[in-house]
């Protein structure tokens, strides 16, 4: 059986960094499984474009298998999202995760995430969100107060979340970090025809060029989709949030990252704000970041529950195969059976799941018809092949 390497990522859109980093990977195995959000993303947000067609692209671009990061995982913080993703690539028989990182120091990594996982920094943690600080914030404290070193940016959080998800899951995936030279995530920059996501994303929003940072085939489908109007943006789905605050007030302390009174704070806003920029601005706080206020945002349109984090943190309930190459299908074909089931068909999709796991796949799918409400695609029941 050929070896596989995985990578986790959102691809929103793909760009020459991506390919450059699918190409990397390569380099430590004989193919590629992308883990990739599906259609909403991490930072709380409806990815641009729709899942089908951020997958074909991947695998035009080098990509051999990708799978879909379902919703209850892409839309939860670094550490859930990061158990997620791994737990999915276990499960896909994977020998290596290859991420970026701006430090490129593996072993700095891996002493990190042994230090988070200590009674005292968590203690001081702890002690710091209570005292009203914000995620980021009470982290940075925690650090210093252990003397532990430098913060770390957004590449090398994740790659620490990375590796204390394979101990979670007690997995015999090797992580391997790629330093990362050009363009940083939030970079609106352009560098040796490389930009962050962050940074083409904000260039489309400007009518700006972007054909030198993207391959052809993405262009082709962003320059489409921005014809025709076909990009999703958050505020696009103010109206259904609003809806949903106004409607279901006394169950929104049971939403995923919501916090004691907060829901009182949204219900207030979301009864006068007509625009959701009016709305955002009166529900901001110092405890919570953007991406945070964000996925609540989210999690409330798609109603994930605390409850139902509380299980996929624990298991796996599927994994969904949106496409594959030639040689992604030869490697499926002899993929050994694992805990978990591999889906590349809804079909007959009642005798394979049991119903704790269907309503986690209706859950995910269910946000899909919620997002091609706003931003309409034609939904797939098989995986895309690329010959």
């Amino acid at each position: 059986m050929k070896k596989a390497v995985g990578i986790v990522v959102e691809y929103n859109p793909f760009h020459n960094g991506h390919k450059y980093h699918c190409s990397k990977a390569k380099e430590h195995g004989d193919l590629v499984i992308a883990v990739m959000s599906g259609d909403y993303v991490q930072r709380g947000e409806p990815a641009l474009i729709n899942r089908w067609d951020r997958a074909e692209l991947a695998l035009k671009n080098g990509v051999d298998i990708v799978v879909e990061l379902p919703i209850f995982y892409s839309t939860q913080s670094a550490e859930i999202f990061s158990r997620g993703a791994v737990g999915l690539l276990d499960l896909m028989g994977v020998e290596k995760i290859v991420f970026g990182s701006e430090s490129g120091d593996i072993q700095s990594l891996k002493e990190r995430a042994d230090l988070e996982e200590l009674d005292e920094f968590k203690d001081e943690l702890k002690k710091q969100l209570k005292e009203g600080c914000s995620y980021p914030t009470a982290y940075s404290k925690s650090l210093k107060k252990l003397k532990a070193g430098e913060e770390l940016n957004s590449n090398d959080i994740l790659g620490v979340e990375y590796i204390k998800a394979l101990k979670f899951w007690k997995s015999r995936i090797e992580p391997v970090a790629i330093k990362r030279e050009k363009s940083g995530y939030y970079s609106e920059g352009v560098e040796d025809g490389i930009s962050s996501a962050t940074g083409i994303r904000r260039k489309l929003e400007l009518g700006e060029e972007i054909k030198e940072v993207v391959p052809t085939s993405t262009y082709e489908v962003l320059n489409a989709a921005l014809e025709e109007n076909r990009f999703a943006r958050l505020k696009d789905f103010y109206p259904f949030i609003r809806h949903k605050i106004l409607l279901e007030k006394d169950n929104l302390k049971d939403i995923q990252d919501m916090e004691d009174g907060y829901e009182n704070r949204l219900y207030s806003a979301a009864f006068k704000s007509s625009t959701f920029e009016d709305f955002f601005k009166e529900i901001g706080s110092k405890r919570f970041t953007i991406g945070r206020t964000q996925r609540i945002l989210i999690h409330i349109l798609l109603g994930i529950k605390k409850e139902d984090i509380d299980i996929v943190k624990k298991r796996v309930p599927y994994v969904r195969i949106l496409g594959f190459t030639k040689e992604g299908q030869s490697y499926l074909k002899n993929l050994k059976e694992k805990e978990g089931e591999v889906l590349t068909t809804l079909k007959n999709i009642q005798r394979i799941l049991s119903e704790d796991d269907l309503k986690f796949l209706e859950m995910n799918e269910v946000g899909s018809k919620i997002y091609s409400i706003v931003n309409p695609y034609e939904d797939r029941k098989i995986p895309i092949i690329i010959r």
